[in-house]
């Protein structure tokens, strides 16, 4: 009996890690990608109901949520989405400069060619759908601009700086979807990109790495202009 209510409690307490980790990616994906908007007010009642789960494991999620700053406490509101400043933004991307360019260093020489084959296709994807005149979503491009950004540092040799760019990488994604809404251009982006995979065939880094940082600087500008 004593080992069919270890069991039991065992699989209580999975079922309990298991909603949050749901709660917790459903709820960060709505923030990232501008479901819900900075400053707004997440009720854990109002959660609860869309996701179909009782309070507990959304206040976890939106426990780990605040630890990734990405949501915060206010005293009298409850829990608000974190608003993006132009200061957080200017230090996230001077990291992005730092370490993204010192990831490609190494990145380079490791990355297959499937992989490089990988992002040019998404890339080309979008391309032919801007010249058939369909409309290529937002969130589709930001999530491609991850995908490519995302390789290139989880290709490098320095596991300490795969790991630091992991947690700023939450950050990083609002950023990216952020600059694909400020496209005035998006065939220039996707050009921009394909230059960038270019090189990496090429495994030249003191090619690329130029390159990638003004690619970086130049998404970093087009925010600013249009959102500040």
């Amino acid at each position: 009996m004593s080992e069919l209510v270890a069991n039991l409690e065992k699989l209580r307490k999975q079922k309990k890690v298991n909603l949050a980790r749901s709660a917790y990616e459903q709820i960060k994906e709505a923030i990232v990608y501008a479901k819900f908007k900075p400053g707004e007010c997440l009720s854990e009642n109002m959660l609860a109901e869309v996701l179909e789960m009782s309070r507990t494991p959304v206040r976890e999620a939106l426990k780990e949520l605040t630890n990734e700053d990405l949501v915060e406490i206010v005293p009298g509101r409850g829990v608000i989405v974190k608003d993006i400043s132009r200061k957080n933004l200017k230090e996230i991307f001077e990291l992005r400069k730092v370490l993204e360019c010192l990831a490609a260093e190494t990145a380079i020489a490791n990355l297959t060619e499937a992989e490089i084959l990988n992002l040019e296709n998404d890339w080309l994807t979008i391309m032919t759908k801007i010249n058939q005149g369909e409309k290529v979503a937002w969130e589709h491009v930001s999530r491609c601009d991850n995908k490519l950004h995302s390789t290139i540092i989880n290709n490098c040799d320095n596991s300490y700086l795969k790991d630091f760019m992991k947690i700023l990488n939450q950050q990083i994604l609002r950023y990216q979807l952020l600059t694909a809404q400020a496209l005035d251009d998006v065939k220039d982006t996707v050009r921009q990109h394909l230059e960038i995979i270019k090189l990496l065939k090429e495994r030249d880094p003191g090619a690329l790495i130029p390159v990638l940082r003004e690619h970086i600087e130049l998404a970093e500008r087009i925010i600013l202009k249009g959102r500040f």
